[in-house]
């Protein structure tokens, strides 16, 4: 692992604590040597340095000798009480210029007031403090804090001491592929990124660890579950709140509707968080404000969204967009829509759609299921793709499939009568499986003969607008199958 290197000084530890809810400064020290940390923040407003003679002093405890003191404005609202508060700091300190920037919009959420945060941010740069600054998860304002000359940008993963975690990893991945100073992901992340040291500061400590190295050998990392503290999600909503929490969805009678917290459908994707080159994240950042279809849930107009009536084809989990754009391209009197969730993917596609000058493609990033049910009327497709889906091959893992009886219904309510639903497989017991599921919708006809026990029947040769992928390529050289599926609306 490279080491931090914050204005020019490096740190072998990547973890920063802070020095709030001790019982006393022994206890602060105990739990700080535990953790390893080298940086410590220290809130001026609540915290002694020395602003309060006579009484026990942080820094007895904590020599700037041995390790580095960061003094933060939590507590502060303007930009004036930030800088004030600040310059104070650097007077107790004997000049010490690193220093953590928070300004804060309300005293519930405790989110960061981005217009004072950068007012305060150019005040002190210009007094020649080396700022790191907490701010909103919003890669334009990061980056104008990083020209603005502060030596790390700390955008928030959720509210300050939540534990929810990173709840938007898309934004964190374009600040950091767009940043050229440390990136610090900062407040409720709840887990190894940036733990608190008083959840520590029970363990035994027999010396002060070596680059974190007692925090990976004991599994600190690891999520240990939901925090049982109050938090400012609490306080905010009056209900506790965790990540991907909401009031979800169950089946019904063939139909996804609303339902109780925690019997939703169950996801038949997985989020990973990729890396994008710089050209998608570019082309993403671009086209996605112009192309992308935000998920609401109300029906829309399609014929509105393209501007013209033409056919109108969905397709779910274009993957990195290669056949979607070819597909687009090759049928621009169709009109396209391309649902996925994986972010390299839809900024692989937005990139595609730029090159080859398509206007006859969208793209909704969200769960296909929600979009499908929430957003597109009864009987507005003329086409349904689904090729390739992830065909969850472990048998505990198969509930887990796209091509479900429920969600085929789902999706044959949206098409219209002569509509068709085309899926593509090359994994031969989720294509039969396909088949099955397929054959019993009843709103549904195969294009070709029914099922039976040849192995071939019922599937549809693949059509001339499904191009072949490099991927399918290569496993039809080495001989793997690959299976077509097309029904039609009755």
């Amino acid at each position: 692992m490279h080491q931090l290197t914050i204005a020019g000084t490096a740190y072998r530890s990547r973890l920063l604590v802070g020095t709030g809810k001790y019982k006393d400064f022994a206890e602060t020290r105990a739990a700080i040597d535990a953790s390893g940390a080298e940086i410590i923040t220290v809130a001026i407003r609540r915290t002694n340095i020395g602003q309060e003679p006579g009484q026990p002093n942080l820094l007895d405890a904590l020599p700037p000798s041995q390790f580095t003191i960061l003094p933060n404005t939590a507590g502060c609202f303007t930009a004036d009480d930030a800088v004030r508060t600040l310059r104070l700091a650097r007077e107790l300190l004997d000049g010490h210029p690193l220093c953590k920037l928070e300004v804060l919009g309300d005293p519930k959420s405790l989110f960061p007031n981005m217009p004072e945060t950068l007012k305060a941010a150019e005040t002190l740069v210009k007094d020649g403090f080396h700022v790191m600054v907490y701010c909103s998860d919003d890669p334009i304002q990061a980056k104008m804090l990083e020209e603005i000359g502060c030596v790390a940008v700390m955008p928030l993963a959720s509210l300050i001491g939540s534990g929810m975690g990173i709840l938007n990893p898309w934004n964190l991945r374009l600040i950091i592929d767009n940043a050229k100073v440390p990136i610090i992901v900062d407040a409720g992340v709840g887990t190894g990124l940036r733990r608190r040291a008083d959840e520590h500061r029970h363990r035994p400590c027999r010396e002060p660890p070596v680059d974190g190295q007692r925090h990976e050998e004991g599994g600190r990392g690891r999520a240990r579950g939901l925090s049982r503290r109050p938090h400012a999600a609490q306080a905010l909503f009056r209900r506790p709140v965790v990540a991907d929490q909401r009031t979800d969805r169950f089946v019904s009678e063939g139909v996804y509707t609303e339902g109780r917290e925690g019997h939703g459908h169950i996801k038949s994707y997985v989020r990973r968080a990729g890396r994008m080159s710089e050209a998608q994240a570019r082309y993403y950042a671009e086209l996605m404000p112009k192309i992308g279809m935000a998920y609401a849930r109300q029906p829309i107009d399609l014929a509105a969204v393209y501007g013209r009536n033409a056919p109108k084809i969905l397709e779910i989990g274009f993957g990195m967009g290669e056949t979607t754009a070819k597909i687009a391209d090759a049928c621009r009197d169709n009109d396209y829509l391309g649902v996925e969730v994986h972010v390299p993917g839809v900024g692989a596609l937005c990139k595609q759609i730029a090159e080859r000058g398509l206007t006859n493609l969208r793209i909704c990033q969200h769960d296909a299921v929600e979009v499908v049910r929430d957003m597109l009327p009864e009987g507005s497709l003329d086409g349904v793709h689904i090729f390739f889906p992830d065909p969850w091959h472990k048998a505990r893992h198969n509930k887990r499939r796209l091509i479900q009886p429920r969600f085929v219904a789902l999706l044959a309510s949206r098409l219209k009568p002569g509509g068709y639903f085309h899926c593509a497989t090359d994994w031969e017991e989720y294509a039969h499986q396909m088949l099955d599921v397929l054959s019993d919708e009843p709103s549904l006809a195969n294009t070709v003969a029914g099922p039976s026990v040849e192995p071939m029947a019922g599937f549809a040769p693949r059509p001339d607008y499904r191009p072949l992928t490099k991927f399918e390529n290569r496993g039809l050289r080495l001989g793997h199958g690959v299976w077509d599926l097309i029904f039609k609306k009755r």
